[in-house]
């Protein structure tokens, strides 16, 4: 009888223990699996709130501090008001980037995107009309803003926008057999081309036209004269006027707004552009990369104080020295320096406590006499290309901005900061207007 309740206690025991193994074992997997849920949901609220985590867990906010006015807004805004959240994934190609993102763009952003690309792409191109424009001889800043009215043109009179392939940016060996744009640098602008009887027949577009309502409005292929661009480019194109009208947009700046769009849309590089990009940066990046905190400051001289005010370094000194008064806890005493001057490099770098991050080894444009127009083409212009996107990529890696917002190069910056980087509420400060939401935006 004793053997007998020996062997009951002895199976009654193993039962237990095993039982007790199997809630261990069940108590573990469990808190693994919660364990794994935490960490998603922290990645998710990192992603979401542009908190940067490194390996080791830490992380450092890339989140802009909260300012007061004028700094607490968006420059084109009237009045303080929220951006759309950064999208966890814009259309094929946008130029992102891996090292750093914000966490805000300008209102509807995806949105903008998302219809650039249906109108660039009908699903049945035999019934596509389309718009041709050819690309003058600019600054590349000044050649994407008219392009991007030209493209306004086009989603205003549901057309799909072409690029005629006489492009003079793409005069180099590296371009050899791509006459365009979009075939030498970007992704296609659009997905359908005219046949070549279409374009025999193309007509001439003049504003008149659109005035007027004239024949020339249904011509299967429409070439866009320069009259018809200044006509529109103070405004943004019609489809969305009445969604930019709910938001804290100043309305004389909607265009500004759509200026940014367009050069986003654009402006999506193709993957052997982005390999050359990847490696400039680690031959050409002097002295610290940008990081959180840092401020970009871009400087233009040269011929451009033959059409606007020119200012010194000194003065960009001064303005980048503010912007970090305004939190000394979050703006570092770190720039980024873009410029064609080689003085400006040499005054920031040697004459001042920045640390100053910049490209060197690349070709610069020391004097200021001589047309912009005339550099390009002694340096190059698939370098002069490469290298301007390098340094606006890099750029755009800032927490901050500061610049001369008469040029096209500083707007640039500006405009895809607020789209692409997801920087929208970052500060923009000018060299010349003191109150960012009384700069004139200009083209």
């Amino acid at each position: 009888m004793r053997r007998q309740n020996s062997m009951l206690y002895r199976l009654l025991q193993a039962v237990g223990l095993a039982a007790l193994t199997t809630c261990i074992i069940a108590i573990y997997f469990r808190q693994q699996k919660l364990s794994a849920i935490h960490l998603q949901l922290k990645k998710e609220t990192v992603h979401a709130k542009g908190i940067k985590a490194d390996n080791s867990g830490r992380a450092a906010s890339n989140v802009v501090p909260a300012l007061a006015e004028p700094w607490g807004s968006h420059h084109t805004y009237v009045r303080p008001g929220p951006y759309d959240p950064c999208p966890k994934q814009f259309i094929e190609g946008t130029w992102t980037s891996q090292r750093s993102m914000g966490n805000a763009t300008l209102p509807f952003t995806l949105e903008a995107q998302r219809e650039i690309h249906e109108n660039q792409h009908p699903p049945d191109c035999s019934k596509a009309k389309y718009l041709i424009y050819q690309v003058g001889s600019n600054g590349i800043g000044a050649v994407f803003h008219v392009t991007g009215v030209a493209l306004h043109v086009a989603l205003d009179l549901g057309r799909v926008f072409v690029e005629e392939p006489t492009t003079f940016l793409t005069r180099s060996p590296q371009c050899e057999g791509k006459p365009t744009l979009d075939s030498c640098y970007f992704l296609p602008f659009g997905g359908c081309k005219p046949t070549e009887e279409q374009m025999r027949n193309a007509v001439t577009l003049r504003s008149s036209d659109i005035v007027a309502g004239s024949g020339a409005l249904d011509a299967p292929v429409v070439v866009a004269m320069h009259d018809v661009l200044v006509r529109i480019r103070a405004d943004a194109p019609k489809r969305f006027l009445s969604r930019l009208k709910t938001t804290p947009l100043d309305p004389a700046k909607y265009y500004y707004w759509w200026r940014a769009q367009s050069v986003t849309y654009m402006l999506r590089l193709r993957p052997e552009i982005l390999q050359d990009l990847e490696q400039r940066r680690k031959r050409f990046l002097s002295g610290p990369s940008p990081a959180p905190g840092c401020i970009s400051v871009h400087v233009r001289h040269g011929d451009k104080g033959v059409e606007a005010t020119v200012f010194d370094d000194r003065v960009y000194d001064e303005t980048a020295a503010k912007v970090r008064a305004l939190d000394p806890s979050y703006f570092m005493d770190q720039l980024f320096v873009s410029t064609e001057d080689p003085e400006t490099i040499d005054y920031f770098v040697n004459k001042t406590k920045w640390r100053t991050g910049y490209t060197s080894g690349v070709p610069r444009k020391p004097d200021r006499n001589k047309a912009n127009l005339a550099y390009m083409h002694d340096i190059g212009y698939y370098e002069e290309m490469l290298n301007s996107l390098l340094n606006l990529d890099l750029a755009m890696e800032c927490w901050a901005f500061v610049g001369s917002i008469y040029s096209n190069w500083v707007r640039l910056i500006d405009e895809l900061r607020a789209t692409i980087r997801c920087k929208a509420n970052a500060v923009f400060a000018d060299v010349h207007y003191q109150n960012p939401h009384e700069m004139d935006v200009n083209w």
